[in-house]
């Protein structure tokens, strides 16, 4: 029962920091352009990795809610190239 709800949770969790990272990339890359604010373009990779990494982290719930293994790749995972 424990184990369930801090998975609950840690999903919610992830998902907010995805929607959250994903402003933030939005508007730092704004501001760069904009602006050409150098903290904006350090901001910018800053929010792009972690974005990267929380999304990874959700693709792990992914697999678990479709009955895949944890160490099995989410789907499409090699055909996507981040910069």
């Amino acid at each position: 029962m424990r184990e369930q709800e801090f998975l609950k949770d840690m999903e919610q969790w992830l998902k907010l920091q995805v929607t959250t990272n994903e402003m933030a990339v939005a508007e730092s890359h704004r501001i760069w352009e904009e602006e050409k604010d150098e903290a904006a373009r350090e901001a910018w990779i800053r929010y792009e990795s972690r974005l990267d990494a929380y999304t990874f982290l959700l693709g792990k719930f992914l697999n678990f809610h479709d009955g895949k293994s944890f160490h099995d790749l989410p789907e499409g995972f090699l055909d996507k190239k981040f910069y």
